[in-house]
């Protein structure tokens, strides 16, 4: 088995996951506050993080890059809260698509981060995604939902976060940046989870647990997928995830995505599956970024 068709199989596992995020958190609406839901992924994210790290012993709490990995935490924090309310409150298909944005501000923000420069096949490439994004948000043509911008900025803040994440992979290993991002992400989160604290019944807890198990493992996934296979060939795999929602969200939610959410989504796709196309013929560099 080579190592492209491996890293593959552990894509599709990550967007199973993701999947399986989504739709837990979508089955817990409204009816259980974000922040709560937050503090359980991170609690339960950390349990797990400290258990599959225990045999390497691979975190290290005191470390030189430790503002860094705070800056990276407390940006989690947020992209979390954006990201989970999105989901409970807009169409399953309409906030995946926007979430897809992650790699063309991964492009962007590589200039500043790392001093990369954009091609023109890229920058068109990338001014493409977002008029793909302006087709979904459809601006002046219906109704527009604030929260669109929370999944855009969840977005945003994911892309940093990856960004930073390869900045400290040279100096601190995934399970620092994950023990750092649960603890800091939990802690912040701990004030108003407990002002605004439901107790939850048996069903709300198993949906919680999912949401913290899935999410660890579609990070686990992702990380192995992209370590073992090329990034440019990894791409496409990560979009089993839309496939999987969409067809859960017809039979389970009833939702159907309207015209505005298919046709902007396909030109986002599109976009940043020709970014990663081009990736590949670069010259591998220090700052090279696999899409999240």
């Amino acid at each position: 088995m080579t190592d492209n068709l491996r890293g593959a199989m552990w894509i599709i596992l990550a967007a199973i996951c993701a999947a399986g995020m989504t739709l837990s958190i979508r089955g817990l609406g409204t009816d259980i506050a974000i922040m709560q839901i937050v503090f359980v992924r991170c609690l339960i994210g950390l349990g797990l993080v400290l258990l599959f790290s225990a045999r390497q012993r691979s975190i290290r709490i005191i470390t030189p890059q430790w503002k860094w990995l705070m800056a990276r935490s407390l940006m989690t924090l947020v992209a979390l809260f954006c990201g989970f309310y999105t989901i409970s409150v807009l169409p399953l298909a309409l906030v995946t698509v926007l979430f897809f944005t992650a790699p063309l501000f991964v492009t962007i923000l590589a200039v500043p981060f790392f001093g990369e420069t954009i091609g023109w096949r890229r920058g068109f490439a990338t001014l493409g995604g977002f008029a793909g994004t302006m087709v979904v948000l459809r601006p002046g043509i219906a109704e527009f939902e604030p929260a669109m911008l929370l999944a855009l900025s969840s977005s945003l803040l994911f892309a940093g976060v990856l960004l930073i994440g390869k900045k400290l992979s040279k100096t601190d290993s995934i399970s620092t940046m994950m023990f750092y991002g649960m603890t800091v992400a939990g802690l912040g989160s701990l004030p108003i989870a407990v002002s605004q604290w439901q107790d939850p019944s048996w069903a709300q807890w198993a949906l919680m647990f999912s949401v913290a198990g899935f999410g660890t493992l579609r990070g686990f996934g992702d990380t192995k997928g992209y370590a073992l296979g090329e990034a440019s060939v990894m791409a496409p795999f990560q979009y089993t995830r839309l496939v999987i929602v969409v067809i859960a969200g017809y039979f389970i939610f009833a939702e159907v995505p309207d015209m505005f959410t298919v046709i902007g989504g396909l030109i986002i796709i599109m976009s940043s599956l020709y970014i990663a196309h081009r990736e590949r013929k670069r010259p591998t560099k220090v700052g090279e970024i696999a899409a999240p």
